[in-house]
């Protein structure tokens, strides 16, 4: 059973960041389409951001594994491959798979430019969440120490 719940809990971590990756994909080629013109996404590369964003996010879990710091000392290597590998997927994937065909050069600069802000603030995120989650199991050890 502890195998079991480990797995869940790893596929439930997974699963929220590939959400979380897939929504900012689909609105960003779904702006791009509208300004180029077009009101519709192919069910075909939809599919493909969906396998990419799976793809990263089960990396990312494999990079950090649930439980583990990210700020701990030593991390930043893991951060270094972490960011690498957002970007060779999906400046990858948008390329080889074309996700944004007709947009000029400036465009395909903006749209990675739009990528490093979102990892940095997605590494702010879990920055601030491991703070949170820091903070709240030392004034619970606190309360606990008081009782005792």
């Amino acid at each position: 059973m502890k195998y079991f719940n480990q797995f869940y809990l790893w596929g439930v971590n997974t699963k929220y960041r590939m959400g979380l990756y897939f929504s900012a994909a689909v609105f960003f080629k779904g702006l791009v389409n509208v300004l180029l013109g077009n009101w519709t996404v192919d069910i075909v590369v939809l599919l493909e951001m969906l396998l990419a964003c799976f793809a990263f996010a089960c990396l990312e879990s494999a990079i950090f594994p649930y439980g583990k710091e990210w700020l701990a000392k030593g991390q930043g290597g893991r951060i270094a491959l972490w960011a690498a590998l957002a970007n060779l997927i999906f400046i990858g994937c948008g390329l080889g798979l074309n996700w944004f065909p007709g947009i000029p050069l400036w465009g395909g600069l903006l749209l990675v430019l739009i990528l490093e802000y979102a990892l940095l603030a997605m590494w702010y995120a879990l920055r601030l969440k491991e703070r949170r989650d820091t903070a709240a199991l030392n004034q619970g050890l606190r309360r606990f120490q008081e009782e005792t």
